[in-house]
């Protein structure tokens, strides 16, 4: 490891933000990068604005080299996730490096001296505090635009994190999608039978209001679909009101896509948004002063629709469902003109949701990675 490395533990406000900095500067150029808001950035990393990280212990480090910062990494124990299954476990997330083994050496070093100082055996990673958190390393398709809500990283983070001993534990796929022009009539018949037979309906909320107060259920629902996936612990009563401020904020009702039951509780749910992916690259990841009109700018040119997520209670997995959402969401898509269709990361294991493409016009051109180390 070389010398001329000096690690800084983040514990004043000035480094947080040098620790928000430091990728901004490290991809400035790159036509792949897509830079977060930077203030949401800051946010995610202070308790008093981001519930999950009440729920965990955690800690953040810069490596300087001749007083200039050349990577980062936090740590987090997510106590809730390692009880589920019964493990101790450290994250480590939000990592980001030059081209030099050993700064990567001493970034994850140091989470790994952190989690031996807290009695823990195993680091994984990249993950956040909480489940819907930037995750994963890039491994393939590295000249792709990614969605917002997901991340880029250059090549050379998967050598040197694997040449320090860190291992596959799970790859998460990503696919482009060609939208046709119209939605195929056959399914639109075959999603009527479906609904009909199941004694379900289609519901959309006539405002962001009507949506936001349906926010506690939406998310019920998500604890419900998602228990049992990797690395997700069900969301708290604080995290649930956080997500729904912060969640459906930015996104359109029309990319909202709802069953619910003959009671009217929400037993399906697909959520979509118009890519701003290009739009932030405009803007720099800031609003002041004239990101925002950056942003709506290049949104007048967008042509792809990101999907989000897609959540089905479990007494309704296998029903068809999940495509029935998807015609959905193909359906307004046409309506407003877009062309193509970006998947955020989906389990290689997840047949389920894997096999929803089939009968589509699509290519998976995305391979993230979760790693593991288990420490002596």
């Amino acid at each position: 490891m070389s010398s001329d490395l000096k690690v800084i533990r983040v514990h004043k406000k000035g480094l947080l933000r040098k620790f928000v900095q430091f990728p901004y500067d490290l991809y400035r150029g790159s036509k792949y990068w897509v830079p977060p808001l930077m203030m949401e950035e800051m946010k995610s990393l202070i308790p008093e604005k981001n519930p999950s990280l009440n729920l965990s212990d955690f800690d953040y480090w810069l490596v300087y080299r001749h007083g200039k910062i050349v990577g980062r990494v936090a740590a987090y124990i997510n106590r809730k996730d390692n009880q589920i299954r019964g493990r101790g476990a450290v994250r480590f997330g939000m990592i980001d490096f030059i081209d030099d083994a050993s700064v990567c050496e001493i970034l994850l070093k140091e989470v790994e001296q952190w989690a031996h100082g807290k009695d823990l055996n195993l680091v994984e990673g990249p993950l956040g505090p909480g489940h819907f958190d930037r995750n994963c390393i890039l491994v393939e398709g590295f000249d792709e635009l990614p969605t917002a809500i997901s991340s880029y990283n250059y090549p050379y983070y998967k050598k040197h994190i694997e040449n320090y001993g860190y291992v596959k534990e799970v790859d998460y796929l990503e696919h482009r999608i060609k939208i046709s022009k119209e939605p195929d009539p056959r399914v639109e018949k075959i999603s009527s039978y479906v609904l009909k037979k199941k004694g379900l309906s289609l519901w959309s909320a006539r405002s962001k209001k009507e949506l936001i107060a349906r926010g506690e259920e939406f998310f019920e629902l998500i604890n419900e679909a998602y228990s049992g996936l990797h690395d997700f612990a069900p969301l708290s009563d604080e995290e649930i009101d956080y997500l729904i401020g912060h969640f459906f904020s930015f996104i359109e009702t029309k990319y909202v896509k709802i069953v619910v039951d003959e009671k009217g509780d929400i037993v399906a749910a697909g959520v979509a948004m118009e890519s701003v992916s290009k739009a932030l690259q405009r803007s720099g990841g800031k609003l002041l002063p004239f990101g925002w009109l950056k942003i709506f700018l290049a949104m007048r040119s967008n042509d792809v629709l990101d999907l989000c997520l897609v959540a089905v209670a479990n007494k309704f997995r296998g029903a068809g469902l999940n495509s029935i959402l998807m015609h959905e969401m193909h359906k307004t898509a046409c309506e407003n003109g877009l062309k193509w269709a970006e998947t955020n990361g989906e389990l290689e294991t997840n047949a389920q949701v894997l096999t929803m493409w089939d009968g589509y016009d699509y290519r998976t051109h995305k391979r993230r990675r979760v790693y593991s180390k288990a420490l002596k």
